[in-house]
């Protein structure tokens, strides 16, 4: 458990490379122990080791079939490492075999169908996230989108207001919440979001800076 507890500690505080010492030295001492094999599967996928991280993650599964933890990890590594959102996708909905109405298979499932511009059908999944965790501030930004994308503005100002309220410092609602009020016509809201950006240090501030001045 020393060993275990010092690799949570340095993937808590995103060293990676330094986590899977502590954490290899945790699996020879108890090599059935479910978190090690999570731990190092996540410090792996977080340094870009793909199959280290799959490989591991299925070593939990091993332990523990009914864990949904490893299937959502397997999935990140295809969301965001491998941008293989098909298979992302397919990891997500075995999660949800095991734990239905995991919020974090719910969101992973709504992010990629957004990706795929499958906005319509992402709505169910991101609202259901938001229903099991009420301050997810990434489903709501996602969800906000998802509404930006089908013409709901109404409903998509509403998630990227709520979004902003959980994290005042959010970026992504801003950006999405800007270029809504361009499609609107709106500059001055738009040029309100410009300049929350702005005192955010944002890297979208100049991009949107020129949209706003070219209305």
């Amino acid at each position: 458990m020393y060993w275990y507890r010092k690799g949570f500690i340095f993937n808590a505080i995103k060293e990676y490379a330094k986590a899977k010492e502590p954490l290899t030295k945790s699996l020879s001492l108890k090599s059935d122990y479910l978190n090690t094999f999570l731990e190092l599967g996540f410090a792996s996928s977080r340094l870009k080791q793909d199959e280290d991280a799959i490989n591991y993650y299925k070593k939990a599964m091993e332990i523990d079939p009914k864990s949904h933890v490893p299937y959502n990890g397997i999935a990140e590594v295809y969301r965001d490492n491998k941008k293989d959102c098909n298979e992302a996708i397919a990891w997500y909905r075995k999660a949800l075999s095991v734990k239905p109405k995991e919020r974090k298979a719910d969101f992973g499932i709504g992010y990629c169908l957004n990706s795929a511009g499958k906005y319509t059908e992402a709505i169910p999944y991101l609202m259901e996230a938001v229903e099991q965790e009420p301050t997810y501030t990434a489903a709501f930004v996602e969800l906000g989108y998802s509404y930006y994308k089908t013409g709901n503005d109404a409903e998509a100002e509403e998630n990227f207001t709520e979004a902003i309220s959980l994290n005042p410092k959010n970026e992504n609602a801003r950006y999405y919440a800007c270029l809504m009020y361009l499609k609107q016509k709106n500059k001055v809201l738009a040029q309100k979001m410009v300049n929350e950006l702005k005192s955010l240090s944002s890297k979208y501030t100049d991009e949107l800076q020129k949209k706003v001045d070219n209305m």
